[in-house]
């Protein structure tokens, strides 16, 4: 069968572009290598507990997203978080997120300290904006916000050095100005609607975030064939379509993968050669523990320091309202992990290495995925979402990406 789309990857984005060319009448057919849909965006259930593979909770800025995901899981489905308790560990404190915003939860002394060191920035002394992430970053906050948290917690969550990021995906992070920062420590709190996301977020009222993407899925399973990883892509010039595994063939294929598998599937070809080598990724480990007790109503904590194995902690007890009592996964970088030398205090239940967790932010990347999705635009493969466009972007990102390439289908 020629089908009008083959779709890599029933992840979110494949999911949400699988459904809406579907409803268009399209003929489609979504190759996914694990033996269920929801990539990153899946749980796994142990023990009592739900284990998300990430850090999971759906807000959004864009009205047809939302509207995409409640006619799929209802809202009435759904409750909100309010607010989002998020910390930081760091000098033996917790201190709420981001750390700029609540300098003012130090002692005088260690705020003090942290205040020059802002107020001393390369920004508020008028030196040019520097074009990497470590020096970025010292430019806008400072040093001592850089060497306690910054720069270790980045190291930890990427395994690069910071200097070898760019700087384009900063919109992610809060944009605190120093006139903040100072009106913050005085006033002794912080503007929350300035979180650039989730800080009044949706969960599923049972179940982990996975419960979401198995409804998206429900209607869609039939069209996926699982357990099926793409080896071959070849483009067949004669009947000018794509062939896939020489089992499967399309008109148009969209893939929501990593490129550099992708790249190994094309047979590595020369024209993009020099582009992959700013295409890579890394992976993580997300880790369920059970506690004899939980002392605290966090959501998530952020741990910079380097005696922690992992970087993130996620005290699901605190949002999955039908979570076994005690339930805290984490996240570490799949180079830092070691089982036998767990850092988070518990007992370990469960471990899973993702296939690929987040694209290296390398200085040159976004330059180099243009070249690649614009050479093979030509040729009718696209590239759509945080694997596809090879950018850091959450899942609600993904979902609007894939509404609007349907979307300007319609348009054409």
């Amino acid at each position: 069968m020629l089908y009008d789309y083959i779709i890599l990857g029933a992840g979110i984005t494949g999911l949400t572009l699988m459904k809406k060319l579907r409803q268009k009448g399209y003929s489609v057919l979504t190759l996914e290598s694990e033996n269920e849909a929801g990539g990153l965006c899946r749980t796994f259930y142990v023990d009592g507990h739900a284990c998300d593979i990430g850090g999971h909770f759906f807000q959004t800025k864009f009205p047809d997203v939302e509207e995409f995901v409640f006619s799929c899981f209802p809202r009435e489905k759904m409750y909100k978080i309010d607010p989002r308790i998020s910390k930081i560990s760091i000098e033996g404190m917790d201190i709420d997120y981001p750390l700029e915003s609540n300098l003012w939860q130090f002692p005088v002394d260690k705020q003090i300290e942290y205040l020059i060191s802002v107020i001393r920035n390369g920004e508020a002394l008028g030196k040019p904006e520097p074009k990497n992430y470590e020096e970025w970053i010292r430019w806008k906050l400072g040093d001592k916000i850089c060497d306690g948290y910054l720069i270790p917690y980045n190291i930890k969550l990427w395994g690069i050095e910071p200097a070898e990021m760019d700087v384009d995906w900063l919109y992610k992070i809060p944009r605190i100005e120093v006139a903040d920062v100072l009106r913050y420590s005085l006033e002794r709190k912080q503007d929350v609607e300035k979180y650039p996301c989730h800080n009044r977020p949706y969960y599923p009222t049972s179940g982990g975030y996975g419960r979401v993407m198995e409804a998206i899925a429900k209607d869609e399973n039939p069209f996926i064939k699982f357990n099926t990883y793409v080896n071959k892509l070849r483009f067949d010039e004669n009947g000018d379509s794509w062939i896939i595994n020489e089992a499967f063939k399309a008109k148009n294929v969209i893939t929501t993968i990593p490129w550099p598998v992708l790249y190994e599937a094309l047979g590595r070809p020369d024209v993009i050669k020099e582009q992959m080598t700013k295409i890579k990724y890394n992976k993580v480990v997300v880790s369920l523990f059970e506690t004899d007790d939980n002392p605290t109503n966090y959501h998530w904590r952020y741990r910079p320091e380097m005696t922690q194995q992992h970087h993130r902690e996620l005290y699901i007890s605190n949002f999955v309202k039908d979570n076994k009592n005690y339930g805290v996964f984490t996240e570490t970088n799949s180079e830092r992990f070691d089982p036998e030398r767990l850092t988070f205090k518990g007992r370990n239940l469960f471990n899973y290495t993702t296939p690929a967790a987040y694209p290296l932010p390398l200085i040159g990347r976004t330059k180099a995925i243009n070249e690649i999705l614009a050479y093979f635009k030509s040729k009718r493969l696209f590239g759509i979402g945080r694997w596809g466009e090879h950018q850091h972007h959450n899942h609600d990102v993904c979902m609007k990406h894939a509404l609007d390439f349907v979307e300007d289908l319609e348009n054409k």
